[in-house]
């Protein structure tokens, strides 16, 4: 064939459209041209940015031609052009013609068809013979997939797993769930050499992401993005070439490690490919094409040391970026050394050490040294041995930190940093080879990876073998098996007596799960435990990033943590509690308790019952005063009279809830146990919103809470700090909002978060009203601000039943409207019928000239006998106050005789029980034959006497489900009818169901093959029917 062109296929955009790619020419990039595939049409991708979905398979059909001609060298021949200058041709990925044309194999793959243009043309009589022959063959391949059901036309193909190009998930979650692993990709676009976008082939979708390269940033290439100016960094353009050319649309591994500052939500990821060819962050870095990045430095493949050596042999090289490079070459010897803290010790050649300067942990492996085997059965004691000898060594204790290398990840093993690391001058890599706990790693003669005290290692291990000693003794050593004494409460209650006689018991904290909560080792007695610190509470850290603890509860685990861990301590057991742990006092050293330390930095509080069976409790209460004198931690804001006062509240409270609690759970039998009296309870009170007939906020008019109120809004109103760049707030939690009416600022609780339009449900917990606010009108609250208690307080009226979606919703405005009348803008006095343990307050309002409390002159009243109110007896305050229900009920009565206000065209109530009523009937009525059916048989039963035959029958009814099904609905109509008459009026309630219930009878019975109704009985019914109306309406 004459006309074939080589090229290389830079892009598969479908299943019949692809990217080609000429010869490069000198530095610059090579030509591009796009092509379709001749004569067929594949499904096409959709484009999310117009709301243009995927075609079916069209995401199957783009990758099988991806998986064959991406990034290879093909033959191709331009067949026709359209009138815009888009171009059809064939491709050809070898010599042979007619079995290397992919149009071909598409079709006979059956992910694409011969297009309809194809067709067409067979009819024509310009048609070359060639051309024909070609579409002749694709329609063979085309039926051959269609009668094999191959690709597109397999009717049971399963769909494919969606194709997402936006990212709608949280990105910190997703990172958490697929940090460091190994996740299948392919690269889709090269934005720049070191920017990536990548699809992420996951369970369940296709994800795209963004992907920075980790440790690496290459120069800048942007072009066509609207709205910018196209940029291109020298060597930019190049760089990016060479990437295209090793990883664009290829099949690849990709590890996420982190999240670019800023783009927690726009699935933007650092990490790094995987690929079997290299490592294309250190090409790029050794061949003068990309600079280390600091920021992400860390989270490169294999550790930062690598890319800065590559980097500075470039630099010396004077490699593309840094052809104007003038500055010194050295290495960073002077900044690898630290003093630090160890705080953990992870294995037997593992420590975890807390750098000052960066304030911050960081986990070391000595370096050059291996412990014994873990797995190895007879090595496993050496190692325990070993760790418990690094513990010994340097726990708590002051060292000295050079990092002299790093090791890259490899064979399941994670990525770490090397150290040599000195405990008084003591190498304790070299402590440990001497007694035989560790053997030194054998390096190749280049290998300049290594400790830097290697050569001490070597004669360490030369004396251990002398000396036989650990693991070149020749001795095996299994793991000691440690008994769990917190297996159970019953087996902790076995181990408590002997240790309670023991006094002080020497052990080692080998983990701490809480501020107070650790894990024990009792070396002596070979066993672990749980314990807690008795006396005290302490708040609950978090135990995952996505789960929010106590307040004060990370610095409780930090503090003990870092006070307790893996240390020699003794312990006083106290007593055991129902899960077998074990509660006492835990002593740091002779005379340093840790719960009085936790108590004393305002890291715990005192738990009144547990301190009560310590021996040590005066210490406790006097740790705790201490760090309230001195407005630590969680004092920070302690006030002691106001803390005073509301401990007495709080009893009062307490009690007064008990008695409420009672009173809720049996209120005839706690009313007459309490000898219940009116409540009087009276407030200068200004009702500051309505939210509902039901509900209403009220401020309670003194003048310290008036003065404090306007003190507190006149600073609020003076400025407000900026708000954080990450502050994002919380339900529930307390806030400084700008009110839309005025934009002045108020105090508010967070109700509801709308992420969708970043915006939030506040309550203006002053003044009780709500709104939805926008994240620009929300600041912290500062805690100076959080002192004052809310001054809007939930009430309701006492003895009513106000409108409600439920009940009368058409007079719920109107019901508004006049109680608004009533109310607003007034001083009223209210006094506090009851305050039920939870809910809101239940209040009579009053006019404060009235002189004394008299019901129907009250604003409770008024409403009633102007006809916008039920009477309800079933609340607390008419158990409190039953004369005063009885009054309201006169007053409602004497609205419903007069027509006022809800009861103006008839009885509202009725309607609301007549779903019972007829539910009942239905019940009673339906089931009453099936009952009978159920039965039949039952007088073939005949006993010898009545007792045998009235157990005969009972057991005959109650094993027959026909029987037993019916019966249990009957009675369930029985417990709605009981319900329903709670709260109507019995001389509606008889006549309705039961006439009801016999209509329904007659009805089952004629469906289970009874006789019809008769004339007289079709009249009769319609006689009850009448019947009942008239008495409803009436």
């Amino acid at each position: 064939m004459s006309g074939l062109l080589g090229a290389t296929v830079k892009l598969v955009l479908s299943g019949d459209s692809l990217v080609l790619r000429g010869a490069q020419r000198g530095n610059q990039p090579p030509p591009e041209r796009t092509m379709g595939l001749a004569y067929i049409a594949a499904p096409h991708l959709g484009n999310q940015k117009k709301e243009i979905e995927d075609e079916a398979f069209a995401l199957e059909a783009r990758e099988f031609l991806r998986r064959r001609v991406a990034g290879k060298p093909i033959k191709f021949v331009v067949r026709y052009k359209t009138n815009s200058g888009r171009e059809y041709g064939s491709v050809y990925t070898g010599p042979d013609m007619q079995n290397d044309d992919i149009a071909l194999k598409l079709v006979e793959e059956g992910w694409a068809k011969v297009s309809d243009q194809a067709r067409g043309k067979l009819n024509r009589s310009d048609v070359e013979a060639e051309e024909a022959a070609l579409i002749d063959s694709l329609l063979d391949r085309e039926e051959y997939a269609r009668s094999g059901r191959r690709g597109m036309w397999d009717t049971k193909a399963k769909p494919s797993r969606p194709r997402l190009t936006t990212f709608d998930q949280d990105a910190s979650k997703f990172l958490a769930q697929n940090k460091s692993r190994e996740l299948r990709a392919t690269i889709e676009l090269v934005r720049d050499a070191s920017t990536l976008r990548a699809t992420l082939h996951m369970p369940t979708a296709h994800q795209s992401v963004t992907l920075l390269l980790a440790g690496v940033k290459a120069p800048t290439v942007r072009t066509n993005v609207p709205g910018q100016r196209d940029v291109a960094e020298p060597f930019g353009e190049e760089a990016k070439f060479h990437v295209e050319s090793r990883l664009l649309q290829q099949d690849v591994k990709v590890r996420l490690e982190a999240l670019p500052h800023g783009a927690a939500a726009s699935g933007t990821f650092i990490g790094n490919v995987i690929h079997p060819a290299g490592n294309i962050s250190e090409w790029l870095v050794a061949n003068g094409y990309a600079r280390v990045a600091d920021l992400s430095a860390s989270h490169a493949e294999g550790g930062p040391a690598k890319l800065r050596q590559l980097e500075s042999a470039a630099k010396q090289k004077r490699l593309r970026v840094w052809q104007g490079f003038s500055g010194q070459l050295g290495g960073l010897a002077a900044s690898k050394s630290f003093d630090a803290t160890v705080v953990r010790i992870v294995s037997g050649d593992t420590v975890v050490v807390h750098d000052e300067t960066r304030d911050a942990d960081r986990e070391f492996q000595l370096a050059s040294i291996r412990q014994p085997r873990v797995s190895d059965p007879e090595q496993a004691g050496y190692a325990d041995q070993a760790r418990e000898t690094l513990r010994r060594l340097c726990i708590g204790k002051p060292v000295s930190v050079t990092i002299d290398y790093h090791k890259p990840a490899q064979d399941n093993f994670r990525a770490r940093d090397c150290a040599t690391i000195k405990v008084k001058g003591q190498d304790l890599g070299a402590s440990l080879v001497q007694k035989g706990l560790a053997g030194v790693l054998r390096h190749r003669a280049d290998d300049e990876s290594r400790s830097s005290n290697y050569d001490e290692l070597l004669v360490a291990e030369a004396k251990a073998q002398e000396t036989k000693v650990g693991i070149h003794s020749g001795k095996p050593k299994q793991a000691a098996k440690i008994a769990n004494a917190s297996e159970s409460a019953e087996r902790a209650r076995s181990f408590i007596t002997h240790w309670q006689r023991s006094g002080r018991v020497p052990c080692i904290v080998d983990y701490v799960s809480g501020g107070a909560r650790l894990r024990l080792h009792i070396p002596k007695e070979n066993c672990k435990l749980t314990f807690v610190l008795g006396g005290i509470r302490c708040p609950r850290a978090a135990r995952n990033s996505g789960e929010a603890g106590e307040p004060f509860g990370a610095e409780a685990l930090a503090y003990t943590t870092r006070h307790a861990l893996q240390r020699n301590v003794e312990v006083e057991f106290e007593g055991v509690d129902k899960t077998g742990g074990f509660i006492g006092t835990l002593w740091l050293n002779k005379d340093n308790s840790l719960a009085e330390d936790l108590l004393a930095h305002g890291l715990a509080s005192v738990h009144e019952y547990s301190a009560a069976q310590s021996p040590y409790s005066s210490r406790l209460y006097a740790a705790e005063s201490q760090a309230q004198r001195l407005k630590r931690g969680m004092w920070v804001e302690y006030d002691a009279e106001k803390a005073e006062e509301d401990q007495r509240q709080e009893k009062e409270e307490a009690a007064a809830r008990e008695a409420q609690r009672q009173l809720e759970k049996n209120p005839a039998a706690a009313a007459a146990a309490q000898g219940l009296q009116p409540r009087i309870e009276f407030l200068d009170v200004v009702v500051s919103e309505i939210t509902s007939p039901s509900t209403m906020f009220i401020q309670i008019a003194t003048q310290s809470n008036i003065k404090e109120l306007e003190d507190l809004m006149a600073e609020l109103s003076v400025g407000q700090a900026p708000a954080p760049a990450d502050f994002v707030p919380k339900v529930g939690q307390l806030v400084s909002a700008c009110y839309t009416v005025g934009d002045e600022w108020h105090r508010a609780k967070i109700r509801k978060v709308l992420p969708s339009k970043k915006e939030f449900d506040v309550l203006y917990i002053d003044f009780g009203n709500s709104e939805v606010v926008g994240i620009d009108r929300i600041h912290p609250l500062a805690p100076k601000f959080s002192g004052l208690k809310p001054q809007a307080h939930e009430a309701q009226l006492a003895f009513l039943r106000l409108p409600d979606d439920s009940f009368a919703p058409d007079y719920v405005a109107e019901t508004v409207s006049e109680l608004r009348r009533l109310v607003e803008g007034r001083q009223l006095v209210a006094n506090v019928e009851a305050r039920p343990s939870s809910g809101p307050l239940q209040i009579t309002l009053y006019e404060p000239d009235l002189g004394k409390s008299i019901v129907e002159k009250s604003v409770n009243g008024t409403l009633a006998l102007s006809g916008f109110a039920l009477a309800t007896k079933a609340s607390l305050a008419s158990l409190h106050n039953p004369l005063a229900a009885n009054k309201i009920e006169e007053l409602v009565n004497d609205a419903r005789s007069a027509h006022r206000g809800i009861w103006e065209y008839g009885d509202v109530t009725a309607a609301e029980h007549c779903f019972g009523f007829v539910l009942t009937a239905l019940c009673w009525g339906f089931t009453n034959p099936f009952i009978k059916r159920g039965s039949e048989g039952i007088e073939q039963i005949k006993r010898s006497n009545w007792v045998a035959q009235t157990f005969a029958e009972t057991v005959f009814l109650f094993t027959n489900w026909r029987y037993v099904v019916p019966l249990a609905i009957n009675l369930s109509g029985s417990a709605v009818y009981y319900y329903t008459l709670s709260s109507a009026d019995i001389t509606i309630a008889v006549p309705i169901t039961n006439s009801l219930a016999l209509i329904f009878t007659i009805m089952a019975g004629v469906l289970v093959g009874e006789k019809l109704p008769t004339t007289r009985e079709m009249l009769g019914m319609a006689c009850i029917v009448l019947g009942v109306a008239l008495c409803v309406t009436g």
